[in-house]
């Protein structure tokens, strides 16, 4: 089961990242057009796809990371349970 929940715990990352850069993106560039006008649009955006970026590297990177180590720790303990038989 717990197999189970990391592999979906590792499809649903990509997923993930999408929706906060979407999310970051499309928010700071409604942000700048309500302050500064239309114009604003793309340069908030700019600065929310950076932000997103970020945003989704420290947050999806860390989730890759422990489902990464959650493998090498299954190897290991299959490696070890073979070993032992």
């Amino acid at each position: 089961m717990n197999n189970f929940l990391f592999k979906a715990l590792a499809s649903i990352n990509a997923i993930l990242a999408v929706i906060i850069l979407a999310g970051s993106t499309l928010s700071a560039g409604a942000a700048a057009a309500a302050q500064g006008g239309p114009g604003m649009f793309v340069i908030g955006a700019l600065f929310g796809a950076i932000g997103g970026i970020v945003a989704a590297s420290l947050v999806c990177g860390t989730i890759a990371f422990l489902t990464l180590v959650e493998r090498h720790l299954s190897v290991l303990a299959a490696a070890a349970k073979s070993g032992n038989a």
